[in-house]
């Protein structure tokens, strides 16, 4: 009866060893805390966001522009996806925009 004797041990004392499997797991060393680059500013945020948005747009310019002068050098796979990458990041702006300047309107009005 192996078994039953290990079993009764398994209850004694306050100590339990965990095992660890993956290095994201709980260990005791404390670990510094990430940054999360909480603190930029919204200004900060949104200037590189559309920085983004018009970076995409260029690509895809570019791109469309070497598609007409040099069409070897270019798969037009590529021009539609950067062209329909730019289209949905410029939509997305535009949606954002458009329900800032609503909620900017109804802040207003709460007189």
């Amino acid at each position: 009866m192996n078994i039953s004797s290990d079993f009764m041990k398994l209850g004694q004392g306050n100590s339990v060893s965990l095992k660890i499997s993956d290095s994201l797991h709980f260990d005791d060393t404390k670990k510094e805390k990430l940054n999360d680059d909480a603190t930029g500013s919204f200004k900060d945020m949104l200037v590189e966001t559309i920085g983004k948005v018009n970076n995409l747009q260029v690509q895809s310019d570019e791109l469309y522009q070497r598609m007409i002068y040099e069409p070897e050098s270019v798969d037009i796979h590529q021009v539609m996806i950067a062209q329909q990458k730019a289209e949905i990041a410029i939509s997305f702006t535009k949606a954002i925009r458009d329900e800032a300047i609503k909620s900017y309107r109804e802040l207003t009005n709460l007189r």
